[in-house]
């Protein structure tokens, strides 16, 4: 009779993703962070949920800190498509569907770096780095709302997972699926973001490079026998098929552009970095990357006052070189099988990769940037508990472990409770908000927020009038897209301008406290205040201009929007076929 087997690793990782989960849905919905590229992205995604998938560009997000002569660069659009898939799932526009497919990416991130880790850790020391993992305060933050880099932590796990399989495996059928897997990976984690897509490439080609030694002449002639060619040949049409399948929008939008957004992605490459000597980027390189490390780590360094995060930034940086040392020592050990070798080989690629990609943009980075080495201080900390069971016993090396780990995450699970409470807080009134750390600016601002306003405004208009709006430039697209998903043929809202316009509702939506001071500066006249309310950080104003004059004559002009995308419906010219 076969015993009946009990697995408390099984045990332990389900309650890490339950815990995990629970962290990233927490009041999911009211405290999205919806903002200009959320608005933007789920007004553009919610016609396709509503018209149909012919509505789908061909191209993705622009790549926002890159300055062209004409046009824009331009990723690839599978995050819009597993929006789609969203949306068209649950048959909604709710900005937090359209998170959905993060949120989901995040949470199949955890198991993939168990998976991941037991590669070369046993099944505590990869518990212990999952755990980490999972709880870490970014990566939670970075969970909890929609922006094409947010998923890159799954598919770069993907990929890297699947190429070390790849390289490991010796039964050609299965060699085949885990090249697949890599390929898949890589196909979906460049169209992402373009940190990710250049990280993606360099490490998995120097991976390679390495695993293969392919700086010996003799293992290069290896590639050239009759037999191994013609598995190259089997190789790249499978590499070939996933690229066709996951890249063919890019590339009938680049045929039908006369390669537009190939030419903007070389010329990207050529463009002049921030003019700035080479001593101050790699300086700014490395205080930005340990700072930002650190962040991930332990949840502080996330403000300029480095006095206070010191004793955070030195263990940080113990952690750093104590990984890339034993990673080193591992290599250099006689002992360590080919698979083990492959595995440290990509740990220290990886970093040195991204440090390398980070000295030309080091003063433009910020915490987005670093989705792409998420997992890297948790697998060093890994490599550190490995190391504590080689010199002390058994007992020891797990007590220390445990303490290590345990530290880590009180310190995320700290700032993570200081960003909920924040969060809530907001949602109540004025608050110094300091732990949301997605954009420079922090106004605490949520969509719950955005939507109390957009329903209070939209109670008060009047049938008939012209409802313009006042607001920061952040929170324009977010209220023309929550009016929009009003669904009334009536509303016509315009952002703010000085005009004669006889049938005008004037709003005004301002940080709460600061009073309708703004709108007097900009546009020189006084105003008349017919209702008030707040929301959370948000102070929104029923208002008049004193004095303003009006005109019978007024016509108010249709704003046209220009897009530079083709969309499926051209490619098969849907609306013309409809009106035929």
């Amino acid at each position: 009779m076969k015993k009946n087997t009990f697995s408390w690793s099984g045990i332990i990782l389900l309650a890490i993703i339950v815990g995990a989960v629970f962290l990233r849905t927490y009041e999911f919905n009211d405290w999205l962070y919806f903002k200009m590229d959320q608005s933007r992205d789920a007004l553009l995604i919610s016609k396709a949920v509503e018209k149909g998938p012919g509505y789908l560009p061909l191209l993705g997000a622009r790549a926002g800190a890159v300055e062209l002569d004409q046009g824009f660069l331009r990723l690839g659009p599978i995050f819009y498509y597993f929006q789609y898939a969203a949306g068209a799932l649950f048959h909604s526009t709710e900005p937090y569907v359209y998170a959905y497919p993060d949120l989901l990416f995040s949470i199949l991130a955890i198991p993939l770096l168990y998976l991941f880790a037991r590669l070369y850790f046993s099944e505590k020391n990869s518990l212990l780095v999952t755990a980490m993992y999972a709880f870490s305060f970014i990566i939670i933050q970075y969970s909890r709302f929609a922006w094409n880099p947010n998923s890159l932590q799954f598919f770069l796990l993907l990929s890297f997972y699947g190429l070390l399989r790849f390289l490991g495996e010796t039964q050609d059928a299965r060699k085949k699926w885990w090249l697949a897997v890599w390929a898949v990976g890589i196909t979906v984690g460049s169209q992402l973001h373009f940190f990710g897509f250049f990280s993606l490439l360099g490490i998995s080609g120097l991976l390679i490079v390495t695993h293969f030694r392919l700086w010996k002449k003799a293992n290069v002639l290896y590639f050239f026998q009759k037999n191994i060619l013609k598995k190259i040949a089997v190789y790249v049409g499978i590499l070939a098929v996933v690229f066709t399948i996951f890249y063919t929008p890019v590339i009938i939008s680049d045929i039908r552009k006369g390669g537009e957004n190939t030419n903007n992605f070389f010329e990207a490459l050529t463009a002049k970095p921030v003019k700035k000597p080479l001593a101050d980027k790699l300086g700014k390189s490395a205080t930005e990357n340990l700072k930002y490390y650190c962040l991930i780590t332990t949840s502080r360094c996330y403000s300029s006052n480095s006095k206070n995060d010191l004793p955070a930034i030195l263990v940080t940086g113990l952690v750093l070189v104590s990984g890339l040392v034993l990673a080193v020592r591992g290599l250099r050990r006689k002992d360590g099988s080919v698979a083990r070798k492959d595995f440290l080989s990509l740990l220290l690629i990886w970093v040195g990769v991204f440090t390398i990609l980070t000295i030309p943009v080091s003063f433009q980075l910020r915490p987005r940037f670093f989705i792409v080495v998420f997992a890297i201080p948790f697998l060093f900390l890994g490599l550190v508990f490995e190391y504590l069971e080689e010199k002390f016993s058994r007992t020891q090396a797990l007590a220390a472990a445990i303490l290590l780990a345990a530290g880590v995450i009180a310190l995320n699970s700290q700032g993570t409770y200081a960003w909920f409470k924040e969060q809530s807080a907001s949602q109540k009134g004025e608050l110094a908000v300091k732990r949301t750390l997605i954009l420079k600016a922090k106004d605490g601002v949520t969509l719950g927020q955005l939507k109390r306003t957009t329903d209070w405004i939209y109670a008060r208009h009047k049938a008939g009038r012209t409802l313009y709006f006042y607001v920061k430039p952040e929170h324009i697209r977010p209220l023309e897209f929550l009016f929009w998903q009003k669904h009334d043929k009536d509303l016509t809202y315009k952002s703010l301008s000085w005009n004669e316009d006889p049938k005008a509702q004037f709003f005004a939506v301002v940080p709460a406290g600061s009073g309708l001071e703004a709108v007097r500066k900009k546009y020189g006249h006084e105003v008349s205040i017919i209702a008030q309310e707040q929301f959370g950080q948000l102070s929104v104003y029923e208002f008049d201009f004193d004095n303003r004059t009006t005109s019978p004559a007024f016509k108010l002009k249709k704003s046209r929007a220009s897009e530079d995308r083709v969309f499926w419906k051209d490619v098969f010219d849907i609306e013309n076929k409809a009106k035929e």
